[in-house]
């Protein structure tokens, strides 16, 4: 991978994400042969909630980063502004339309506990979380046809 791809990479604020917006960009990038890996996953924290912060998280964030870098790289012949809406309108037709997604939600939902000092009183909307991890993307340089 290029070393600007790498460079991006360390910018993209995925940590800073509240866990709907990581799971929805999840399901996204979810390829067929990561599907049951995740559904496990999910079923798994009616069980054991605490996998979600304590294994989970981390590697859904590793997982998304790798993607998006990914999506970003086979898509470099569009602007950033076009890569960036492109991501912004898959993931509110996946918000509106995936049941996947909304039972994940459900399932996320009753494990995170009510009370978690994670929880913001006040959470960011979706679009502005996902404008502040994709902001970075609008500094990579399109490939030259020799590169």
């Amino acid at each position: 991978m290029p070393k600007r791809y790498d460079e991006l990479k360390s910018q993209l604020p995925v940590s800073r994400l509240s866990i709907d917006v990581l799971l929805a960009l999840r399901v996204l990038y979810d390829k067929p042969e990561n599907d049951v890996e995740l559904r496990q996953q999910i079923a798994e924290l009616s069980r054991e909630p605490s996998k979600l912060e304590r294994e989970y998280r981390s590697e859904w964030e590793a997982y998304v980063l790798r993607e998006l870098v990914l999506d970003l790289k086979q898509n470099t012949q569009r602007s950033p502004a076009i890569f960036i809406d492109s991501v912004l309108s898959r993931i509110e037709s996946l918000k509106e339309s995936c049941p996947y997604y909304k039972a994940y939600k459900q399932q996320i939902s009753q494990a995170t506990p009510a009370d978690d000092s994670t929880t913001q009183l006040f959470p960011t909307p979706w679009r502005q979380q996902l404008m502040m991890l994709l902001l970075p993307v609008t500094t990579v340089k399109p490939l030259k046809p020799t590169e």
